[in-house]
C-alpha cells in the first residue's frame, strides 16, 4: 500500500483557483454560521475535487482544495458531511459523514478516504467524478464529537472496522503528536484480510514511533472463528489475531471499565449492534458486549 501519512507532510501546497473554489470563497466572505473553528460552515460549500489516489482495489483518497494556505481547521474528534446530489433513493440527494485523513498541519486541501461499497450512493458518486468538479461540504454540531484533550481520562481503546478507522487517525494524531500528552491507546482494528487494512503503513509509524503508549492490534477475517490466512502473524508493531472483534478479544487487549478511560466504537450498524447498540442511541444497549464486560455510556464514545 503505497500511501505518505499527511501527518507526517508539513508546508503550504500551491494556490488552487477554480470556480468551485471562487464560489466558496464569495460564500464565506458573507454572514454564515459556524459549528466549530472549522473553515466549513453549517452551509453547504462547494470544493474543488483537486487530486485521487488509490490506495486498494476498492478505496481512493480524494484531495479537496481549500484557499491557499488555509487549513481545514476540524476540532478533534468532528466529521464532515458530503452531498451527492441524485444519489439517494428515488434520485434523492445522499448525505454521508466523512473524516479527514489529513490533520490542521495540511493546508490549502484536505484528504478523505473512502471505502466503494456496492451500491454505496456517495462513493459511487466520488468515484465517477472527473478532476475539478464541485462537491460540496458542511459542518453542523452534530458531526462534533467528543472533544481532545478528552478531560478525566488516562487511557482509551479505539475499536474499528473498515472506514471506521478513519476518526480514530484523527484522535490517534492527536493524542501520540501533541507534545506533554503520554497518555497510553489500544486500537482494535478489524478488516476482512489483510490486504483491506486501510491506513496499515501509517499506523505502522505510529506504533514504531511509540512502542510504549500504542498497542495496534489488527483483527482479520470474514466469520467469528476463521482460521488464520498463511503468513498473517504478528510482527514488532502489530499483533495478528482473527475472526471478528468480539467480547473476548475486548476483554483481552481494551482498558478495562474506569472512569478513566474511554473507548471509541467505529464501524458498520452491524458492529455497533454486537458491540454497544445504535450508534445514535447514547446509552448501551442491554446484552451488548461492551455493556456486559462493565463499560457505562460515559465511558464509551460512539464516532
Amino acid at each position: 500500500m503505497l500511501l505518505r501519512s499527511s501527518m507526517l507532510r508539513r508546508g503550504p501546497t500551491a494556490a488552487i483557483r477554480t470556480p468551485a473554489l471562487v464560489a466558496a470563497r464569495r460564500l464565506l466572505s458573507s454572514t454564515v454560521e459556524y459549528a466549530s473553528s472549522c473553515y466549513l460552515p453549517t452551509e453547504w460549500t462547494a470544493l474543488p475535487l483537486v487530486a485521487r489516489r488509490e490506495v486498494s482495489a476498492d478505496s481512493t483518497i480524494y484531495d479537496f482544495g481549500l484557499p491557499e494556505k488555509q487549513s481545514l481547521n476540524l476540532p478533534v474528534c468532528a466529521c464532515l458531511l458530503l452531498k451527492a446530489p441524485g444519489a439517494g433513493m428515488e434520485g434523492s440527494d445522499a448525505v454521508r459523514p466523512y473524516t479527514p485523513i489529513s490533520d490542521n498541519s495540511m493546508v490549502g486541501r484536505f484528504e478523505l478516504l473512502v471505502k466503494r461499497y456496492e451500491g454505496g450512493a456517495a462513493s459511487q458518486y466520488l468515484q465517477s467524478l472527473p478532476l475539478g468538479s464541485p462537491v460540496e461540504f458542511k459542518h453542523i454540531k452534530f458531526n462534533i464529537k467528543e472533544q481532545y484533550p478528552f478531560p478525566g481520562k488516562t487511557s482509551f481503546t479505539l475499536i474499528a472496522a473498515g472506514t471506521g478507522i478513519t476518526p480514530m487517525y484523527q484522535a490517534l494524531g492527536k493524542l501520540l503528536n501533541t507534545a506533554g500528552d503520554d497518555r497510553k491507546v489500544t486500537v482494535l482494528y478489524g478488516s476482512r484480510t489483510p490486504e483491506d487494512i486501510l491506513l496499515k503503513e501509517e499506523l505502522d509509524l505510529m506504533a514504531k514511533a511509540h512502542p510504549d503508549r500504542l498497542q495496534l492490534v489488527h483483527v482479520v477475517g470474514t466469520s467469528p472463528d476463521e482460521p488464520a490466512a498463511p503468513g498473517w502473524t504478528s510482527t514488532p508493531t502489530y499483533t495478528a489475531e482473527t475472526g471478528w472483534i468480539d467480547e473476548a478479544k475486548i476483554r483481552r487487549y481494551a482498558f478495562g471499565p474506569s472512569e478513566d478511560t474511554m473507548v471509541f466504537v467505529c464501524g458498520l450498524p452491524s458492529m455497533y449492534d454486537a458491540l454497544c447498540g445504535p450508534r445514535n442511541e447514547k446509552e448501551l444497549a442491554e446484552g451488548t458486549a461492551l455493556q456486559a464486560i462493565g463499560y457505562t455510556a460515559e465511558m464509551v464514545a460512539k464516532m
